[in-house]
């Protein structure tokens, strides 16, 4: 009786606690993914658009170095649609870009505010040197009086009016963007930060929880708790797995407002499907499609390990890319780029392995067919006439040996009417089944490919479903699967 009393009151006791301490390590997760969601909310609504909108004057601004120029130069109708174009923007369409990106940045930025004065000033005396042009050259006849073409002219001496008004302008924007840079830096830093302690934090409540099963299952086995006490730890371990499924829903959630719908794809790509299967509710997997200064952007992505920790990469890789792509088009640049943010932001974890990412990075001109390529550890494939060839990666990942080593490199390719384009993560062909219980294999994976390129893209998507269920059989899913494909039209 002594035995057994002290054994329920230590039981007891551990029960307790073993609720305490969930109850507070799910509400520091919980409370992690909510912060984890705000920088990313910060980055999308505020930096980003501070970031275009800053493009976009600068557009508007090395559009008008352009148009005025020619206004001084070249005699023209007064009709002339250049001319029309540079009167909008000395006229207003200039300033009011100005303004909206000085609205969109000091949101953020208080202590800008005297570059922005000093942007303001410099953008006034260039647009007052634009209207002092077109007062001079109002008119076709006006171009036949010499010392007022001369007089126009003036203004575009070396170091001095116009051309050194728009570079004072441009090395301001360089000042603001560099700003809005680091900042989101911080906020990217802040993110793994976030993603490091979460990690610490689900390590210790799964050692905390498995040390208390051993103590409580020691005392169950030898007092034989009373129905009522194993239903109360039946509902308390029950609520524990509800509430880490919420959890891990609302980072399936928070993953999903990265990824673009097929609809936004297919308004890139009319001819194209996205096979994309997680391996649990959130993925490691994920592709990220962008349509830049004349070029349709798209990667597949595959980043350290699935689940929970590999959608938290997946959202810190894709942040990356999108920040990089505002200053970088070419694909080498932007996953050099990408590799340098990585190395930065990602460190490495106690088993001594690096966080990091492989990536198959394209870049199409629609014009031309031409296709610009670059790959940490993913190559792409193209079958042409039910032939396949390979471009292949540079065999390193983003993030995985900081700035050492061989830089990417873009390799580009013709492509035809009718080509198929595929990209992918490594999932489908490391799936394990077959009679034999082994990985499907990249042989397998081209021979499926080339098969199936003729059919109808959504006859491709089922042929994919249908190869991958048949072969997977009962066996469980090996990994995040991701496989692009896009019919050149």
């Amino acid at each position: 009786m002594i035995f057994k009393k002290f054994g329920r009151t230590h039981v007891n006791l551990v029960l307790i606690t073993v609720v305490t301490v969930v109850a507070a390590t799910l509400a520091g997760i919980f409370y992690t993914l909510q912060e984890s969601y705000a920088v990313h909310m910060r980055i999308k609504q505020e930096y980003v658009p501070a970031l275009q909108d800053l493009d976009s004057f600068e557009s508007h601004l090395l559009r008008s170095k352009d148009l005025i120029k020619e206004w001084a130069f070249v005699q023209r109708v007064d009709e002339d649609r250049n001319k029309v174009e540079m009167r909008e923007l000395s006229g207003g369409k200039l300033k009011n870009s100005f303004l909206v990106f000085r609205t969109s940045s000091l949101k953020m930025n208080d202590y800008v505010k005297n570059d922005f004065d000093s942007l303001d000033f410099y953008l006034q005396n260039y647009i007052n040197m634009c209207l002092e042009v077109q007062a001079l050259l109002p008119s076709f006849e006006s171009y036949s009086d010499p010392i007022v073409q001369m007089e126009a002219e003036a203004f575009f001496l070396d170091n001095s009016g116009i051309p050194l008004m728009e570079q004072k302008c441009k090395k301001t924007l360089e000042s603001l963007r560099s700003n809005l840079t680091s900042k989101m830096n911080t906020e990217l830093e802040s993110l793994n930060r976030q993603f490091d302690r979460l990690m610490i934090i689900i390590g210790l409540v799964a050692l905390f929880v498995v040390m208390a099963g051993l103590v409580i299952g020691f005392f169950a086995k030898q007092l034989r708790l009373q129905r009522e006490e194993t239903q109360a730890q039946k509902e308390v371990l029950d609520q524990l797995y509800q509430d880490l499924t919420d959890s891990i829903q609302y980072a399936q959630r928070l993953q999903s407002t990265i990824l673009p719908t097929m609809g936004n794809v297919r308004q890139l790509f009319p001819k194209s499907l996205i096979f994309y299967k997680p391996k649990s509710l959130v993925s490691g997997d994920f592709y990220w499609f962008k349509n830049v200064g004349g070029k349709k952007l798209f990667a597949a992505a595959d980043c350290t390990g699935h689940g929970v920790p590999g959608a938290f990469m997946s959202l810190v890789g894709h942040n990356f890319l999108n920040h990089v792509t505002k200053v970088f088009l070419d694909p080498a640049q932007i996953l050099n780029n990408v590799n340098r943010l990585a190395t930065e932001v990602m460190k490495t974890n106690s088993s001594g392995v690096r966080d990091g990412m492989d990536i198959a990075l394209c870049s199409y001109h629609e014009d031309s067919r031409t296709l610009e390529y670059s790959g940490a550890n993913n190559s792409i494939y193209i079958v042409r006439n039910n032939e396949l060839m390979e471009l292949k990666a540079t065999k390193r990942s983003i993030g995985s040996f900081g700035e050492q080593g061989e830089n990417f490199h873009t390799q580009k390719m013709q492509l035809e009417s009718s080509d198929m384009l595929y990209c992918f993560s490594d999932g489908y062909a490391d799936q394990f089944g077959g009679m034999e219980n082994k990985k499907f294999m990249r042989k397998n994976f081209k021979s499926l490919l080339c098969q199936i390129s003729s059919l109808e893209i959504s006859e491709q998507e089922k042929a994919l479903q249908h190869a991958f269920d048949t072969w997977k059989g009962n066996f469980e899913q090996t990994d995040d699967i991701l496989v692009i494909g896009i019919r050149v039209s």
